[in-house]
């Protein structure tokens, strides 16, 4: 990471911390949480039928017949935590696949919804104190646990890194292993 990377890193993560180490004080002295509320940035997304769909400001917006999905997983970024840095990721049959934040509104009643037509006792993720690259599918059951992307830094020249304060971009892509399993199960 370059310098001002870990500047800037540092000085979000002593804000956080002050704000965790704040939450925990009033949860031992039996204050009540504030229940929080989604940002309206993070989206909304919901199911509507067989249609499951998606809407937000800043990371787009979509929809997909359910009956499409062949995987559903998560993965993390090291964008946090004052930016979306967890996802929910919906593998279409053509292998492609789009993408909502673990964060908008109707995250949990959608995960709810499609253990029940999954016939699924939860799609809960484990990613949640992850603050790194990391990904895991959660559908179907024969790969949950295992890394559903293969995350690859993407080549910059010295120009770019210089644009970019030194932050190199990430490209993601379904791993071989559930690439092979999603194939050998659903012919397009």
């Amino acid at each position: 990471m370059g310098l001002l990377t870990n500047l800037l890193s540092r000085t979000l993560f002593r804000s956080t911390f002050r704000d965790i180490d704040r939450l925990m004080e009033d949860v031992r002295t039996g204050k009540p949480i504030p229940e929080t509320k989604p940002d309206p940035k993070s989206g909304v997304l919901c199911i509507d039928g067989p249609i499951l769909s998606y809407a937000s400001p800043d990371y787009g917006n979509w929809q997909i017949p359910i009956d499409e999905v062949v995987a559903f997983g998560e993965y993390t970024t090291d964008n946090g935590p004052h930016i979306d840095d967890w996802f929910l990721v919906f593998v279409t049959t053509d292998f492609n696949w789009v993408e909502a934040s673990n964060y908008c509104a109707g995250c949990d009643s959608v995960r709810d919804g499609l253990a029940k037509h999954w016939g699924v006792e939860s799609l809960r993720g484990g990613l949640s104190f992850s603050t790194d690259f990391n990904s895991r599918a959660l559908w179907p059951t024969a790969i949950a646990g295992e890394p559903l992307f293969d995350f690859v830094e993407r080549p910059q020249s010295v120009w770019q890194k210089i644009t970019s304060f030194g932050i190199g971009l990430i490209d993601k892509d379904i791993t071989k292993h559930v690439r092979t399993h999603l194939q050998s199960h659903h012919k397009t």
